[in-house]
């Protein structure tokens, strides 16, 4: 009788046991390394977050980042209507939306963690070379005529145009003379296919494009800029990572974290590694620019005589 009562007792606390166990996981707190949360990040610069998490994963296996691409002017508005708290973007927030978060409140904490670049692109088989700037304004704005080449944009409301209409300092886009695409995945295969025209977009997408892009990347190829002619004779200059490191290849963006958890979160904890050791080598390696270059240990071995 006592050893029935004592089985009864063990399959009661066991059950107890399975009963907070799992009240524990369901209410668990999510930390710098643990737990789940969403990133909005804009989608000019989706690949180079993309592989970063990845290996933030791997290394942190009860952290999951759940990555959802916008552009960055649907993730300003989600992020003021407070439907995510941590965005990825190729800007900073300016003075506006610096105000308009501390009007209720809220500081975000900015992680600056890397240089893009802006670049040009045509299909392989297009006549032009290079970009002149000045002509370039002068087609947004509507005003050059001979300039045949149609320009295309990832979004109407992609960062890549507000960054150009920044730069260049042009208020309103001629709608006639510039079309938008959906994304910059759709923006490439048109360029791909297209002969007529040239496309503006983040050169992470043609560094290190999903499996799909492979073969419209090798049909574009990416337009010079031109420049005042420099020593070496050149009159325009393409980017690479020590020139977007430099600027020496003027159409730069950096990027930054945006954390508005207000906690120690995994927005904290991804912030840190992104702008971390780990996280700038593998900034290093997709051919951007990260802010702090990785240390590099050089090991002296003796000779043996």
């Amino acid at each position: 009788m006592k050893i029935k009562f004592f089985g009864v007792l063990l399959v009661v606390i066991a059950f107890i046991s399975c009963e907070k166990g799992a009240k524990l996981t369901k209410d668990s707190k999510e930390t710098v390394v643990t737990g789940t949360t969403s990133i909005l990040v804009d989608e000019t610069i989706f690949p180079i977050v993309e592989d970063v998490v990845a290996v933030f994963e791997n290394e942190y296996k009860n952290a999951k980042i759940n990555l959802i691409s916008k552009s960055e002017g649907e993730i300003l508005q989600l992020v003021k209507e407070d439907h995510s708290k941590i965005a990825i973007l190729a800007r900073n927030l300016n003075s506006e939306e610096l105000q308009y978060f501390s009007n209720k409140k809220i500081i975000p904490r900015i992680t600056e963690f890397a240089e893009d670049a802006v670049v040009f692109i045509a299909h392989k088989d297009n006549a032009m070379e290079t970009v002149s700037i000045d002509a370039f304004s002068k087609k947004l704005t509507g005003v050059d005529a001979q300039w045949k080449q149609k320009v295309v944009f990832e979004n109407p409301q992609s960062s890549t145009i507000s960054f150009l209409k920044a730069t260049l300092e042009v208020g309103q886009i001629d709608t006639k003379q510039v079309f938008s695409m959906k994304d910059s995945q759709e923006l490439i295969q048109f360029i791909a296919e297209n002969k007529d025209a040239v496309g503006v977009v983040g050169v992470n997408w043609l560094l290190q494009p999903p499996v799909d892009l492979e073969a419209s990347v090798q049909n574009v190829k990416i337009l010079g800029v031109s420049i005042p002619a420099v020593k070496d004779g050149k009159s325009f200059v393409k980017p690479n990572q020590s020139n977007i490191a430099d600027h020496s290849y003027p159409w730069t963006r950096k990027l930054y974290l945006l954390n508005f958890q207000g906690g120690k979160g995994l927005g904290m904890g991804f912030a840190s590694y992104i702008a971390g050791e780990n996280g700038q080598r593998i900034i290093l390696k997709s051919g951007l620019s990260p802010i702090k270059f990785p240390s590099r240990e050089i090991n002296v071995k003796k000779s043996i005589e």
